[in-house]
């Protein structure tokens, strides 16, 4: 997502999981970084987090500047610079992508590319991470994307699915309507 409080999660120790590289949280909790690649059930799940706030219309503040205002996001409190990827992570993506020739089954993202968030609405701003997306939307094969940043359940066509609380079936191939 884009709300989580990356410095303390970025300090959580780094394993491998089903292949790809995770944060261990908890014994049953993991973090599943961002653009990795995960083999599950003879599944490859390219996984890719992170998402521009949209609540932020008003300004960021430096956690010593809001005592009692309560409308803005408050910096390393309620925003993080982290919510963005860096260009790390964005490389480091590509080239796992590259090692599988562009192809899993299923994408995971928090935000989604481009051409599919003016799909949900066109006042929608594109940034660096939709426009990642979007180039990798359009070099990957993949059977599915499921994406939540926009607080909403829509199956955008048959690939392309925003999910917010519902669990689907990964071989389900329509939601509520």
């Amino acid at each position: 997502g884009n709300h989580e409080n990356f410095e303390r999660l970025y300090n959580y120790p780094v394993e491998e999981w089903h292949g790809g590289k995770v944060h261990q949280i908890r014994e049953s909790v993991i973090h599943l970084m961002r653009g990795e690649i995960f083999n599950i059930d003879n599944k490859k799940f390219f996984t890719f987090g992170g998402a521009r706030s949209h609540d932020i219309m008003d300004g960021i503040l430096n956690i010593d500047e809001y005592e009692k205002i309560y409308e803005y996001r408050k910096r390393d409190y309620s925003w993080w610079d982290l919510e963005l990827p860096t260009d790390e992570e964005m490389k480091s993506g590509i080239k796992n992508l590259e090692k599988v020739n562009y192809k899993v089954d299923y994408i995971i993202s928090h935000c989604c590319p481009t051409s599919i968030q003016t799909l949900l609405n066109l006042f929608y701003k594109k940034d660096t991470l939709t426009d990642y997306l979007q180039k990798i939307s359009e070099k990957c094969e993949f059977k599915k994307w499921y994406f939540g940043h926009y607080h909403d359940y829509r199956q955008v066509n048959s690939q392309f699915t925003l999910l917010y609380e519902n669990i689907v079936p990964l071989e389900f191939n329509s939601i509520l309507k």
